[in-house]
């Protein structure tokens, strides 16, 4: 009777073991995942210039105020030519917009959660 009762402990061991093992290594995993989030965070540089700040942020969404006071935001598509190509616009989705980079006075993004 008591040889029955070990070989079932025995199993059971080894299979909380190699559950350990498991998800150890997943955890181990995720962490470079999370720096990789972090690392992708976009943050504003005022050494660089707003065409350089704009660059950087293409994919992302931003909200500018040209110096007229009207504000829009969009998708950075691209930056080229003294010009930021906004797409996808917030509440105008099957519209573009190009902005004249000297006109815009304020760049808004979202840098934290």
């Amino acid at each position: 009777m008591k040889r029955l009762k070990m070989n079932g402990i025995i199993p059971a061991a080894l299979v909380l073991l190699i559950a350990f093992a498991v998800g150890s290594a997943l955890m181990v995993k995720s962490a470079p995942a999370q720096e990789a989030q972090k690392s992708e965070v976009v943050q504003l540089n005022a050494n660089f210039t707003l065409a350089d700040n704009l660059t950087a942020l293409k994919g992302k969404t931003v909200t500018v105020t040209i110096s007229a006071g009207q504000s829009m935001s969009g998708t950075v598509k691209d930056v080229k030519n003294n010009l930021l190509h906004l797409e996808k616009l917030v509440g105008k989705e099957f519209y573009d917009a190009l902005v004249v980079i000297e006109d815009i006075s304020a760049v808004e993004l979202r840098v934290r959660k």
